[in-house]
């Protein structure tokens, strides 16, 4: 008699997977195995409370079924609280509700293979929902959703509806506190308005002093969660998201710092952060040897900045997304396209050209950074960092246009962004990246913008990259300085957005 081809049921498919543990592998075998029997015995807890079943548990992964979503919810949400508290093991968790094929010990079908793709979209300690599920469940006033819309999911047939699930307990008391914090710094900053009108000692040092401490009376202009990555020569890389929906990647210059940032009015004075984080979900990071990512790195190629943005988007699991960077980050997306064109949907360039190498030999090179100035700017930055004067070099080039209290501001946040060494070795590297060949390969919708009044880059740089890239389409936001056509403007916000709502062929 054959052997029965299996039943088909309509079940919840749960999948869960360890964060971060292939690094934790390389770096200490014994501890990955450990945090790896802590999740299986874990989720055999929870999965046998809400009477679910484990039905494989390969590696760092489970694939858990249960009879109904709200059970398979409920696990995962009780799964979630009791790891809290436990620092190593966090987890990704993604849930949906499909037709698969039970045969034996085995669950076959799309269904599975969709549950498995969800789940690199949650946040670490978080859950992914798809449409089904959501709908299942929605009834219940504990539940807060998310929608991180439409995504497509690699082998499967059409996009999927998905949503970022977690208990609704505890968040209005923040945004209450948020909401009087920012009624009280309206107080400071009608203060701050009469004083920039009125002549006053030291007027200067207090509006910028006023100036950087205003965001922390406010509170964080929008709500991002922090991450840790590791690349594949063992630098730690801190990653930022905030939002839902498309995955958008940042890939930002050279000083970063993803806390201090948010606290400084140059840094995101448009709220670029908080415009692209209602359409997508936004992901930016610290590189190497800057804000709080390892700081004691001596690498800083091409391959290196490539690797940075790999590790964290394998941290994250996002298959496919758009990429944009920004001033001495478009090169490293030139390249990371040039080298994955399968995981790109869209191509944003800001500011940038194909790096100083490509400049020399084109004679594009940025009006105020001449290879003499270069080399005793960089000897400065290396030998005698702690002086104002070397310091006022950097805001000279970056933000030639900027006022005496945004002079103040942006020498506060380079101070803080890393040190020295960093700078130097950064510029340093920088001067011999050239992705002429890497833009010409490319085959992606791809904008550039540049600023008509950019001092620091110019409109020949990223003109010339425009016309490198087959398609690519250029625009000049005329009266944008460096930082204000980098995203600093309203202008280029409303033309990243129409372009990315664009196709992605």
């Amino acid at each position: 008699m054959a052997e029965p081809a299996g039943q088909r049921q309509l079940l919840a498919i749960l999948f869960t997977d360890v964060v971060g543990y292939t690094a934790l592998t390389e770096r200490d075998e014994a501890a990955a195995v450990r945090v790896r029997d802590r999740h299986r015995e874990r989720v055999r807890e929870q999965v046998a409370a809400h009477g679910g079943e484990v039905v494989d548990a390969p590696g760092d992964e489970t694939l858990s079924v249960f009879a109904s979503a709200l059970a398979a919810v409920d696990c995962a949400l009780a799964l979630q609280a009791a790891l809290r508290e436990e620092a190593e093991l966090r987890l990704r968790i993604g849930i949906h509700l499909g037709d698969v094929l039970r045969r034996g010990g085995e669950v076959i079908g799309e269904g599975v293979n969709v549950a498995a793709r969800i789940r690199p979209l949650a946040e670490p300690g978080g859950i992914c929902v798809s449409e089904p599920v959501w709908q299942m469940v929605r009834s219940r006033s504990q539940l807060r959703a998310t929608p991180r819309g439409s995504v497509a999911l690699k082998n499967v047939g059409a996009p999927v509806a998905v949503y970022a699930l977690s208990a609704a307990g505890g968040a209005q008391p923040r945004k209450s506190r948020l909401a009087r914090r920012r009624r009280i710094a309206l107080g400071f900053a009608a203060g701050l308005a009469l004083l920039a009108a009125v002549a006053v000692p030291n007027r200067v040092a207090i509006l910028a002093g006023v100036a950087l401490q205003l965001p922390r009376w406010i509170g964080d202009p929008l709500e991002q969660e922090i991450g840790f990555a590791t690349t594949s020569d063992g630098v730690r890389i801190a990653y930022a998201t905030s939002g839902a929906g498309p995955p958008l990647v940042l890939v930002l210059g050279w000083a970063t710092h993803l806390t201090e940032g948010l606290g400084s009015p140059l840094y995101d004075q448009a709220g670029a952060l908080a415009w692209h984080s209602r359409d997508h979900l936004v992901v930016r990071f610290d590189g190497r040897g800057f804000g709080l990512s390892d700081r004691s790195v001596s690498d800083f190629s091409l391959d290196a900045r490539v690797r940075d943005v790999e590790a964290v988007v394998d941290a994250l699991g996002l298959e496919r997304f758009d990429l944009a960077g920004g001033s001495a980050g478009t090169p490293t997306v030139v390249a990371y396209a040039a080298r994955h064109p399968e995981r790109v949907s869209r191509l944003v360039l800001a500011c940038g050209g194909a790096g100083p190498g490509s400049s020399a030999r084109s004679g594009a090179r940025s009006p105020s950074m001449t290879p003499a100035l270069a080399e005793a700017w960089i000897s400065a930055m290396r030998s005698s960092w702690e002086s104002p004067i070397t310091r006022a070099m950097l805001v000279e080039f970056v933000a030639p246009e900027a006022n005496e209290v945004e002079r103040r501001i942006l020498l506060h946040f380079f101070a803080v962004a890393g040190d020295g060494a960093a700078y130097a070795g950064s510029s340093e590297a920088f001067g011999k990246i050239d992705v002429t060949e890497e833009a010409r390969s490319l085959r992606l919708p791809t904008l550039v913008v540049a600023g008509s009044l950019d001092k620091a880059i110019g409109v020949d740089g990223p003109r010339r990259l425009a016309s490198l890239i087959p398609g690519a389409r250029f625009e000049v936001i005329e009266g944008a300085s460096h930082i204000e056509a980098c995203g600093n403007d309203p202008r280029t916000m409303r033309l990243v957005s129409e372009f990315l709502a664009g196709p992605t062929s």
